[in-house]
């Protein structure tokens, strides 16, 4: 199902990209938010594998188009605030967490209550809180004006960014390690599910705080090195447990983790706003999102690989190794994109 997910979102990425010769971002962006909140309540109607995989594609799908679209957005409903951009922009992403801890606080008396048999309640009330949560965006994206909310059919100069663009599927293909297997890694190691849930929250308010902390590097650093910082705070989130099996440090991994996780696409959205025209900032995101789907895609199998052969140790090793990659690689020419930004 993680599979059939990062695929959708491969597909929701390169045709986003597409789309928005047509679209507008803030038009996509809606599409989006519907097909995404639609496919997550549905999950739960039918049992067989293919309904789910089916499913799971088109929460992928609508989640590129999301992800992509309302970075640019953001950044075009801040323009006269530049002072605040980049601590919106942060904040905008950073939504995630708060979703990933309301997640598992609505989920966890469900499955407490039915085990897995209430796995289907449980894709009902995430849909649920999905379609509710998703009215203010909705409501917010038909406001939004400008050239940056404009189609766009030019193609995009990406000379000096190329090393970010690397650096990104690196850092997609190594996070989505952690994300995927973690919590394999807690169950190894006879942690309980309450002891999960913990965890879990744990991550997603992390990720909520991570744009304050952050703010002033999202204001005023060069966003390769904000990408190249994110990418290394989350390969100490991911080491942690191949040092310690004890609960304080699998929440202080999950901490360390959720604070770096979501500053990546941010730093990537400040990119595109400080190097690109109004009109490119969605295009140029959402070229980075295929980038980026394409790496979540792949991380896990190879992963997977490696914890069938080897040991779920050695698949958060691996997952390290790419995040360790992702941020030398960003250093690399960030001297360039300062030219493109002055």
């Amino acid at each position: 199902m993680n599979t059939a997910n990062a695929l959708g979102y491969v597909v929701g990425a390169i045709s986003g990209y597409l789309l928005l010769r047509r679209l507008h971002p803030s038009q996509l962006f809606t599409f989006g938010l519907l097909f995404t909140v639609v496919s997550l309540g549905v999950t739960g109607f039918r049992p067989e594998l293919s309904w789910l995989t089916f499913t799971r594609i088109a929460a992928g799908i609508g989640a590129a188009w999301v992800f992509a679209c309302g970075g640019a957005l953001v950044a075009a409903r801040f323009h006269t605030y530049p002072e605040l951009r980049g601590a919106a922009t942060g904040i905008y992403f950073a939504g995630a967490g708060f979703g990933i801890a309301v997640s598992g606080i609505l989920i966890n008396p469900v499955l407490a209550h039915g085990g897995n048999q209430g796995w289907p309640i449980a894709w009902v009330v995430l849909g649920i809180a999905a379609a509710v949560s998703s009215i203010w965006p909705l409501l917010e994206a038909q406001r939004i004006g400008g050239a940056a909310n404009s189609t766009d059919s030019g193609a995009l100069d990406l000379r000096g960014l190329y090393p970010s663009l690397i650096a990104y599927f690196l850092f997609a293909s190594g996070y989505i390690v952690y994300m995927t297997f973690i919590f394999a890694w807690i169950r190894l190691q006879h942690m309980s599910l309450e002891f999960g849930t913990l965890i879990w929250v744990v991550l997603g308010l992390a990720v909520s705080g991570s744009p304050f902390l952050w703010r002033r590097a999202l204001d005023a650093w060069n966003p390769t090195i904000i990408l190249a910082a994110s990418c290394a705070v989350t390969l100490i989130g991911t080491l942690v447990p191949t040092f310690t099996t004890s609960a304080f440090g699998v929440l202080i991994s999950a901490g360390l983790f959720g604070l770096g996780m979501f500053i990546a696409p941010s730093s990537v959205a400040v990119l595109a706003r400080r190097t690109m025209a109004p009109n490119q900032w969605a295009k140029t995101i959402t070229l980075y999102t295929v980038v980026f789907s394409v790496g979540q895609a792949i991380g896990p199998v190879l992963a997977g690989w490696i914890a069938d052969r080897f040991s779920l140790d050695g698949s958060l090793l691996f997952g390290a190794a790419l995040l360790g990659g992702a941020t030398l690689v960003a250093l690399v020419r960030s001297s360039r994109v300062s030219d493109r930004m002055t």
